[in-house]
């Protein structure tokens, strides 16, 4: 919960209707005004390790993207784990937080939990945390993916904190972990489970087992752990010595026909193995993926969400041309139910429809240069499917029915200067910042019921009237047709506090933050203490920018988002519902 202002805030007098130049009662105030105005800071351990769980940095400050290449899962980033760790009767606080941020499914990127709960079996000033956190291992660490992930954090970890390149053991608390999230899972579960995913992040079923000296408990489970380390054969071989067992039959047979599929060379064979077997796209070997059979099956087989984000990857395979695979995939873009069902967030919908409709994502700088210097012809123009993308234009409007609200009150400020109109987006390069901010708007007009949406004019904003029932199309094209100057992101602040509007939640959507023209985080402070909203909070989204200035303090109530992607509208969602 967001804690009352601390602090000497000066009143607003009359520097809120100050004369302009021209003549005309502005709500301007100076810098120096501004500057004397002390935010609200909460830098507290807790604060900071939730903050970390959800911006993957103990300060507010989001950026999307891939965060393994960019040294985000390292120690000395979440240095808030250790000092909760060392004190008293907080040494438990770190499984509650990541507990807490879990359950409340949020997260952009999970990553962080599993690496905070990683920190937190690795550390050496409590065994009290230490315990706890493998014991929590089972129930964070929910799919293969994670769970593999942990080893991988756990054991990075040991070899940092042992300043050596070998790991000589793991511990009795880590092997009992690992033993129990293999060993809680039904027997066809398991076989599943280590079939479905073999190896990730550069480990394998077989060296996690082999560290741990994992046993089954049951004859079934022995058996899947044989498989597991020594094969196909040698676990038939150990079946065969054991007592008639239907369970252990039913298994065997489980793994023959996922090991038939996988050798399988004969498309149609394939194919029909995968839909006898109702296996996943994880489950095809390299040599099939590009087989058209294979693909017609798995797109019956997806949920909405592997759907959208495997788009791409169908209509490269030219499956999206009129055929009967393009009808498969239309039928389940239209299927309201299972939208509904699936969860899914219209920005997944409109990433995915504005991405086919430029046939992919921007190449990157990296992949253009090399295709530069191969001097790849250029490929003809790309001509979408009418019908798939008229099926997605109808899933992206229903998605909006199952949408939470929140019972807030927003102002949503968007620039439509001419860089934020024709820049591209940071992580989405095909779309531009204003459609982006027209997006964001577009989704609060419709989920929630106050929400005022405005853009920057001269020395004001100028409020534009957006309804429930407009298309996207038409908010975009609203927006464009004003210009926009002179923008600085303390401006919406000002005006609410003039015309006496109450607000939870402020969003400023510009192309970039500028240090000399950001006052925003001193008039929130301001505006919570004249308005008497303590919890009234504050976004400013840089969308076509890769990173802003970092400040010397930070306000609990102000999130600076860089750039966009699907995980924003998700990031904003926990922000304003005072997660973290």
């Amino acid at each position: 919960m967001a804690q009352p202002i601390t602090g000497h805030v000066p009143e607003p007098t009359m520097n809120m209707n100050r004369p302009n130049n021209n003549g005309h009662d502005s709500y301007e105030m100076t810098d120096a005004e501004l500057a004397g105005i002390e935010p609200t800071i909460n830098d507290g351990p807790e604060a900071r390790l939730s903050r970390f769980l959800y911006v993957g940095k103990e300060y507010p400050d989001y950026q999307p993207g891939y965060w393994f290449v960019h040294n985000y899962f390292i120690v000395k980033n979440v240095p808030s784990i250790e000092e909760l760790a060392a004190t008293p009767g907080k040494e438990l606080v770190p499984i509650l937080l990541i507990t807490k941020a879990f359950e409340s499914n949020l997260v952009p990127h999970p990553e962080t939990l599993v690496f905070a709960l990683a920190v937190c079996g690795r550390q050496t000033i409590s065994e009290k945390l230490r315990h706890e956190a493998f014991a929590s291992v089972q129930k964070i660490c929910t799919t293969t993916e994670q769970f593999i992930l942990f080893v991988r954090f756990t054991s990075k970890l040991k070899r940092e904190n042992e300043l050596c390149y070998l790991t000589f053991g793991w511990g009795n608390g880590m092997k009992k972990a690992v033993n129990n999230w293999y060993l809680s899972k039904e027997p066809l579960a398991l076989a599943k489970c280590v079939t479905k995913y073999r190896s990730r992040y550069g480990w394998k079923h077989k060296d996690i087992i082999k560290l741990c000296h994992t046993v089954g408990d049951t004859p079934e489970k022995a058996v899947i752990l044989r498989y597991i380390v020594k094969g196909l054969s040698e676990a038939k071989q150990f079946a065969s010595e054991l007592a008639e067992n239907t369970t252990v039959e039913i298994v065997m047979k489980y793994i023959e026909n996922i090991e038939l599929f996988k050798h399988c060379e004969e498309e149609t064979s394939a194919a029909a193995l995968l839909q006898e077997l109702g296996l996943s796209l994880e489950h095809v070997p390299g040599h099939l993926l590009k087989c058209k059979k294979i693909w017609i099956e798995l797109i019956s087989m997806m949920d909405m969400v592997m759907l959208l984000n495997n788009l791409q990857r169908i209509n490269n395979l030219r499956l999206l041309k009129p055929n009967v695979a393009a009808e498969k995939v239309i039928e389940l873009l239209r299927n309201e139910e299972l939208i509904a069902r699936d969860k899914v967030h219209p920005v997944e919908i409109l990433i995915a429809l504005i991405n086919y409709q430029n046939c992919g994502k921007p190449l990157s700088f990296e992949k253009r240069r090399i295709r530069e210097a191969a001097k790849k012809p250029h490929q003809l123009p790309f001509e979408p499917n009418q019908d798939v993308i008229s099926a997605l234009n109808t899933a992206f409007y229903a998605s909006f029915s199952h949408l939470q609200r929140t019972d807030l009150r927003y102002l949503v400020t968007i620039s439509s200067n001419k860089k934020t109109v024709e820049g591209r987006a940071w992580q989405c390069g095909n779309m531009r910042g204003v459609e982006v901010g027209c997006f964001i708007a577009m989704t609060l007009v419709r989920q929630e019921s106050d929400v005022t949406v405005a853009t920057f004019k001269d020395n004001e904003i100028h409020v534009v009237d957006v309804g429930n029932e407009e298309t996207y199309e038409q908010v975009v094209r609203k927006l464009r047709e004003i210009s926009t100057a002179n923008i600085k992101l303390s401006k919406p602040l000002l005006w609410a506090m003039k015309m006496k509007k109450e607000y939870d939640v402020f969003i400023n959507i510009v192309d970039q933050v500028y240090e000399k023209h950001d006052r925003s985080q001193e008039s929130l402070s301001l505006y919570r203490n004249m308005m008497q909203l303590p919890d009234a909070k504050l976004i400013n989204c840089a969308v076509c920018s890769s990173a802003t200035y970092r400040k010397t303090q930070y306000d609990k109530n102000v999130l600076i988002i860089n750039g966009f992607d699907a995980t924003v509208p998700k990031l904003i969602q926990a922000f304003v519902q005072s997660l973290f």
